[in-house]
């Protein structure tokens, strides 16, 4: 079914960059990715229907209380949703990971669209073009943004136990405690 889903491709697409950088096991990583973007992308065409037509005939002085109400969940699910590195996430709670983005890459994505609709209904035509090259730019970076940070799922765990390893490999075949104050 995904063969011929538009959004499928669109995705490969914009993950062609990596592709060829990656580990046999990352690759599978990347296909559930973008199974999780390809929801988001749906679930975001619906939402704009919907918000297209709510806003149509909304007055342009109602635009701004519109606009300046979706500043909120656009910043603040924005900011959270890239503080949070999958690198301080243990690779056993990958799955749980993946959904909390989900949800928040979802927030974020349409609420960031019903701005920008409500933008493009607000100013002249000729600022469209350049809107619509924000849009596009912020949806191939934070796609690419949140699959890049995903691969990272348990780095700060290995680093620990990497950390851990070699303190113990230095005060036993060195002498060299990190313990003592010296």
């Amino acid at each position: 079914m995904k063969k011929l889903d538009p959004f499928y491709w669109y995705l490969k697409l914009v993950h062609s960059v990596l592709t060829d950088k990656l580990e046999k096991e990352e690759v599978s990583f990347l296909e559930q990715n973008i199974n999780k973007h390809r929801i988001v992308q749906w679930l975001n065409l619906v939402a704009i229907v919907f918000i297209f037509f709510g806003l149509k005939n909304t007055d342009p002085s109602n635009l701004t209380v519109v606009i300046n109400s979706l500043i909120a969940p656009v910043m603040v699910m924005g900011t959270a949703w890239f503080s949070i590195s999958f690198g301080a996430v243990p690779a056993r709670l990958l799955s749980v990971s993946m959904a909390v983005t989900f949800w928040m890459y979802l927030a974020f994505k349409i609420s960031l669209s019903a701005m920008f609709l409500a933008i493009a209904f607000g100013v002249s035509p000729y600022l469209w073009p350049v809107l619509a090259l924000i849009y596009i730019a912020v949806e191939f970076s934070c796609t690419l943004y949140d699959t890049t940070d995903a691969l990272k799922a348990g780095l700060d765990e290995m680093i620990l136990k990497h950390s851990r390893a070699a303190l113990i490999y230095y005060k036993d075949h060195v002498g060299i405690d990190t313990d003592k104050n010296e």
